[in-house]
């Protein structure tokens, strides 16, 4: 039985435009067991990348994850244990 599980979180368009000038931001994500929240992480900074901005994440399987503040979008995928 498999108790704990890696995942990636990826956080794209993570910055703010001020007077036409594009600046860095502040995003909170909380991580979710069931709806209730378990863990939070910060993110600051300006992220355009395409790809986004990736961190690992371990838990325990089943978790999600859902942007709290600050702009951008996010997603948290689980991935196969290697």
């Amino acid at each position: 039985m498999q108790t704990s599980q890696r995942y990636m979180l990826t956080i794209h368009d993570l910055f703010t435009i001020t007077g036409g000038d594009i600046c860095g931001a502040e995003t909170e994500v909380a991580i979710l067991d069931g709806g209730v929240e378990i863990d939070r992480m910060k993110f600051s900074g300006k992220c355009q990348s395409k790809d986004g901005y990736s961190r690992a994440y371990t838990g325990k399987p089943g978790l999600t994850a859902g942007l709290v503040s600050g702009p951008g979008r996010i997603r948290f995928e689980a991935k196969d244990a290697r």
